[in-house]
């Protein structure tokens, strides 16, 4: 958030870049200095689902200055969302295929629906950790 420090930090070894980040009231972030341990570097937290898009880009004093606009997008859905969605769309199709399909191959490929269900949300969990 100070400028001049921000350009001390990017003088240092090899190329330096800074992001100029242009916010609004609803997406400029939380403050974090009061749980920081370096409470004067003016830290903030931006909100989930936030984007960074470039607007502009400009060198001074031999360092890449981006400027950006943060994009809060307040309709996207989160993973636990989608996958509610789809797994509400796979179980729909199961039921119709149940009506034509007799009781025990339905309940051996329900079996396997299960076994593969549990290990992508082993996989998911994996990457969202």
């Amino acid at each position: 958030t100070n400028r001049a420090v921000a350009f001390q930090y990017a003088k240092g070894k090899g190329a330096g870049t800074i992001l100029e980040i242009q916010t609004g009231m609803i997406d400029r972030g939380a403050e974090l200095g009061w749980l920081s341990l370096y409470p004067h570097e003016a830290e903030l937290c931006f909100p989930p689902l936030t984007g960074l898009e470039v607007v502009g880009t400009r060198v001074e004093d031999g360092i890449l200055v981006l400027a950006m606009r943060l994009n809060l997008n307040l309709s996207t859905s989160t993973i636990d969302e989608v996958v509610g969605k789809r797994k509400k769309v796979v179980m729909g199709m199961c039921d119709e295929a149940k009506k034509s399909i007799d009781g025990d191959t339905w309940d051996a490929i329900f079996r396997e629906l299960n076994d593969v269900s549990g290990q992508v949300k082993v996989v998911v969990q994996a990457h969202v950790e």
